[in-house]
């Protein structure tokens, strides 16, 4: 597992803050940290509510793109 930290992504759901890990060989991604830009800055998001979690799971493949891109 190697650590990432995405300081900002632009995506069509937001533009979100990122830290966790993920494995390039598997594409497993586990987020520590999400936070979302709010009209007043990041807000950070409860990664453990059933809402977010959806979030991540739609983001998961723009953010293993994004992650796949860096490495290359």
């Amino acid at each position: 597992m190697k650590i990432f930290n995405i300081s900002r992504i632009n995506t069509p759901l937001g533009i979100f803050r990122l830290r966790g890990s993920w494995c390039n060989d598997n594409l497993n991604l586990d987020i520590d940290t999400i936070e979302l830009m709010g009209t007043d800055g990041w807000v950070l998001l409860n990664h453990s509510r059933v809402k977010v979690i959806q979030l991540i799971d739609e983001l998961t493949p723009m953010l293993v793109v994004h992650l796949l891109a860096k490495i290359s």
